[in-house]
């Protein structure tokens, strides 16, 4: 089992080309590049009409014989190759090949496999080459010249790129090598690719072994260690001025770096399409809630063949981004999402810019869902939306098959009398919660006071009361350490802002909601000055981040000042009293905190932070 968790890291770094793949270059192929290049600064351009080119092309043997070359305008070239066999090509003779034809020529590169290997070395690099498009072929040498700084001085050229069901095939040893040597950095180049590109397209990639019987010789546990280290150290941010096309679908193994890399670190102001479909991802959905100022020119976001089953308030930012002049799409059919909810249909509501798509998904038919049904028949939604009265039942068989809209009571086996009343019940419950109050102590009362509001919604109107002075942006600000991101995205993040326990709380996340050009310092304190609450993920790694420190005494200053509940502490891990901070250590003596370990955490958290106190003015 360990073996296969090592594997499934191996694989996130080497599947993409933009991800952070770290390989050593070899000392001959930096060699060869040196000497191209030198060549290349001693030539002239002496081959640039089609003739000339031709007799030029003739001399690269393999490339002559496999490939047809042919002008499709004054100055391009269309190169399409067709590799059989045990038959290869190599992009060097390639490259020593465009070296030395005329500068204002552009040649557009198509090789498809048939059982053929084609030595391409990322971020294939190659003058004058203006589009690469590749298919079915198995990419040998895809690692050398990743950390070779001779790459940058090869014009990037390349506007277009294409990889259909390509697999990268590697050595043991040279993986082992080259994460072992974390600390030297790739280029950026190799980090980037083609950073003047139009459009980039990965479908069905795949990583294979030569040697993978070799795999016990070496300590990868301790390597991806190291590496995970570096990567946390190099972040670059690479620039896609002119991407407008981006698609990595149809991968088995899809990393959350290579999502986060173009979601959260790069530039592409101009990206008009992202495909992450087909990859087995489950949330990744939430990491693109801000999208719209992410990419103020989206037009078609494709979440769709995934694993998804909840989706969270999806924000109209509308007209504050200048660049928004269209519908944005955000394909999540053909998922696993197996409800339709009333907090869903008042979502989709408030949206003009933006069109969630949720067709083709699992629907179970119970007898909610004729309520809901009747609910959506009441609201008025964007004509986008009129496909929710088309939306179909999978589940159960008899049903199959048939639009939500269509169903009766007597088809789901329900009787109207039995249908939820919901009043009846709120009063049913009061009831019996009023008679437990009397026979309980108050250290139950209280837990039944949440019990009671996230499991059934009911409000206590003197601790719920709003004042017109007291509109926020935000429920809660999340302080919490880096180490501890995953848990808050993929656990914390889905309970709180869902309608599973309780009215969906709106949550901000420094990774997320900081707004662009403020310091971190005013971030923190808007953040906290604009949240009813502040809410504290402490850990050991929290105690020793400065940043984190300093969110907690941003939110202690506005407790005591407010003189209001307003910080909510919560353990995460084991902490140790002894070095823990003054002011923190005070709290928690002073503070009624939450451990996570509680059966009844996320009701306790949910109830904290929809608490709003009754402040009073005072002389």
């Amino acid at each position: 089992m360990q073996k296969y968790l090592i594997f499934l890291n191996i694989y996130h770094f080497l599947e993409l080309g933009l991800a952070l793949n770290i390989f050593i270059a070899t000392t001959k192929n930096n060699n060869d590049l040196l000497t191209n290049q030198q060549q290349k600064n001693n030539s002239e351009d002496t081959f640039s009409n089609f003739s000339d080119v031709l007799n030029e092309f003739d001399i690269l043997e393999n490339w002559s014989r496999l490939c047809n070359i042919s002008q499709t305008g004054n100055i391009d070239f269309n190169i399409v190759c067709i590799i059989e066999g045990n038959s290869s090509i190599k992009l060097s003779e390639f490259r020593n090949f465009t070296d030395r034809v005329s500068s204002n020529i552009r040649f557009d590169l198509s090789v498809t496999c048939q059982d053929g290997v084609i030595h391409f070395p990322w971020p294939f690099r190659a003058d004058k080459l203006n589009s690469i498009y590749i298919k079915d072929c198995k990419i040998k040498d895809y690692n050398t010249e990743f950390k070779n700084p001779l790459i940058n001085s090869i014009p990037d050229t390349i506007k277009h790129l294409q990889m259909d069901n390509v697999t990268i095939v590697l050595r043991i040893g040279e993986l082992y090598d080259s994460l072992s040597r974390a600390n030297s950095p790739i280029t950026r180049d190799a980090e980037c690719g083609p950073e003047n590109m139009f459009s980039i397209i990965r479908r069905g990639t795949k990583v294979t072994f030569e040697d993978i019987q070799n795999y016990n010789l070496y300590d990868f546990e301790t390597t991806l260690a190291n590496y995970n280290h570096y990567f946390n150290i190099q972040k670059r941010t690479c620039l896609y001025n002119d991407l407008e096309v981006f698609e990595i679908s149809g991968t088995k193994y899809l990393e959350k770096n290579d999502v986060n890399k173009i979601v959260h670190t790069d530039i592409a102001e101009n990206l008009r399409i992202l495909n992450f479909s087909s990859n087995g991802m489950y949330d990744t959905i939430y990491k693109l809630q801000g999208w719209r100022l992410r990419f103020p020119a989206m037009e078609y976001i494709d979440f769709s063949n995934n694993n998804i089953k909840v989706i969270p308030i999806i924000r109209d930012y509308g007209r504050t981004v200048k660049k928004t002049t269209s519908v944005g799409i955000i394909d999540i059919r053909r998922n696993n999402i197996s409800t339709l909810t009333k907090g869903m249909i008042d979502s989709f509501s408030t949206h003009e810019f933006v069109k969630v798509d949720i067709s083709e998904n699992p629907f179970l038919c119970e007898c909610g869902i004729i309520e809901v049904m009747e609910y959506l028949s009441t609201k008025t939604l964007p004509k986008a939306y009129d496909y929710l009265g088309s939306l179909e039942c999978a589940n159960p068989l008899n049903v199959r098959g048939r639009q939500l809209s269509s169903l009766s009571f007597q088809e789901l086996n329900c009787n109207q009398e039995t249908v939820i009343n919901f009043p009846l019940i709120v009063m049913s419950i009061i009831a019996i919660t009023l008679f437990v109050i009397i026979l309980l102590t108050i250290y139950f009362r209280n837990l039944i006071k949440v019990i009671l509001f996230t499991r059934l919604n009911i409000k206590f109107a003197c601790q719920f009361r709003k004042h017109k002075n007291e509109e926020k942006d935000y429920d809660a600000f999340i302080a919490y350490s880096e180490k501890d991101v995953d848990w808050v995205i993929r656990t914390a993040l889905p309970k709180l802002e869902s309608e599973d326990s309780g009215k969906a709380c709106k949550i901000c996340l420094h990774h997320r909601d900081f707004r662009i050009g403020y310091t971190i310092a005013d971030n923190i304190f808007n953040s906290v000055e604009n949240s009813h609450h502040t809410v504290l993920i402490v850990s050991e790694e929290f105690l020793k981040s400065d940043w984190c420190m300093m969110e907690f005494r941003t939110a202690l200053w506005k407790s005591l000042h407010d003189k209001g509940p307003y910080l909510i502490i919560v353990l995460k891990d084991t902490v140790t009293m002894e070095n823990i901070d003054l002011d923190l250590k005070s709290c928690l003596n002073s503070h009624t905190y939450l451990k996570i370990g509680d059966v009844f955490f996320w009701d306790k958290l949910k109830y904290a932070i929809s608490f709003r106190h009754n402040t009073k003015q005072r002389n």
